[in-house]
């Protein structure tokens, strides 16, 4: 397995992606880029002018949403490739944020048994966790990324100026990783969060350069998520289980980095009762995500969101397994406790 992706910036390592482009002879292969409905059309103009090596590329385009995250839309992808006769030497393209970047990854990656690709990540969540470390997935059964794959891209290219296209929700969703890496691995970019909001991101390509450094450099020692790997699930347990739950019944379901908030924001609740995080960081914690994500409102029923829970892929036997924190940068892995510190937790959360 591949464990060292090629993770360049725009513009320094724009020259670099060429090189790419040119190593894979990209002149005779055919290439594939895949985008949704918005990435088409605040994105495409610019990646291909960027790179007119890839002006004659095939286009796969599926709908703008998690409800399209889906083994339907990979059937269509995969339907694409085969009627291209596409092969496992030709160039798959990711153009988007993170479920383009998460299902169009897990799509090439079982093409004929895997064909080489690459991400290009247009959205702050994306360029900062969705297309860094491998991971590859879809929704199955009202259920987040329960299909999927470890499969590294074979280059990253990461151009803040995508960011500018984002409506605020979307720049929001993503903040909320950027807070969840610094409270796992490092206290100064936690510090250094604490400084400025989520819309002044835009304009700090050294803080997302060093969000990709710090998870790439847990994937690294992890690739398959066996140990330390784990520590970057802070917040996705419960988290998964409220994007999933909205998803299935929700009108507006929420954004992956919204469903991230509000795991956060119980999971840091929760380390202060079990693993030691102190009263003044655990506020402090809360805050920022609360005033970064805002709060939201749902009525959940006990039952299905412990199903949820208890279908988490990071479980193990009887289990439900958590990330929870001992101080910023102290992430314990493998934490247990009770169902009802749980629902204790989403009820802290519900009458903040």
């Amino acid at each position: 397995m591949n464990t060292s992706p090629s993770y360049l910036f725009a513009p320094n390592d724009k020259a670099k992606f060429k090189e790419y482009l040119q190593s894979v002879d990209v002149s005779k292969i055919k290439s594939f880029i895949l985008m949704d409905t918005n990435t088409k059309k605040q994105c495409l103009d610019k990646f291909v002018t960027d790179f007119p090596e890839l002006q004659n590329a095939d286009y796969i385009m599926i709908r703008n949403g998690e409800q399209f995250k889906s083994l339907e839309s990979c059937q269509l992808i995969w339907k694409s490739l085969t009627e291209n006769f596409a092969e496992r030497n030709d160039l798959f393209i990711n153009l988007g944020g993170g479920v383009i970047t998460d299902m169009g990854s897990f799509a090439a990656s079982v093409y004929k048994r895997g064909m080489q690709f690459c991400n290009v990540p247009t959205s702050l969540l994306a360029m900062i966790d969705a297309a860094i470390g491998g991971k590859t997935g879809v929704d199955f059964m009202g259920l987040k990324n329960m299909l999927g794959s470890f499969a590294p891209a074979n280059s990253t290219y990461i151009d803040i100026d995508y960011l500018k296209t984002l409506p605020r929700e979307q720049l929001n969703s993503g903040y909320s990783e950027l807070l969840k890496i610094a409270l796992v691995a490092s206290k100064p970019l936690w510090e250094e969060l604490m400084t400025f909001e989520y819309n002044d991101i835009i304009n700090k390509p050294e803080i997302i350069a060093e969000a990709v450094r710090l998870k790439d450099g847990i994937v690294q020692q992890d690739p398959q998520e066996e140990n330390i790997r784990k520590k970057l699930n802070f917040g996705h347990t419960i988290g998964h289980a409220i994007e999933s739950y909205s998803i299935i019944h929700g009108k507006n379901p929420l954004l992956h980095g919204d469903a991230v908030a509000i795991g956060m924001i119980c999971e840091t609740w929760i380390s202060n009762k079990v693993s030691g995080l102190s009263d003044a960081l655990t506020a402090e914690i809360i805050n920022k995500v609360v005033v970064s994500s805002g709060k939201y409102k749902l009525n959940v029923d006990k039952a299905e969101l412990l199903r949820m829970l208890r279908n988490d892929k990071k479980n193990s036997g009887s289990r439900i397994n958590f990330t929870l924190l001992g101080d910023v940068g102290d992430a314990r892995i493998d934490q247990t406790f009770s169902e009802e510190l749980i629902f204790e937790a989403l009820s802290y959360y519900f009458y903040l």
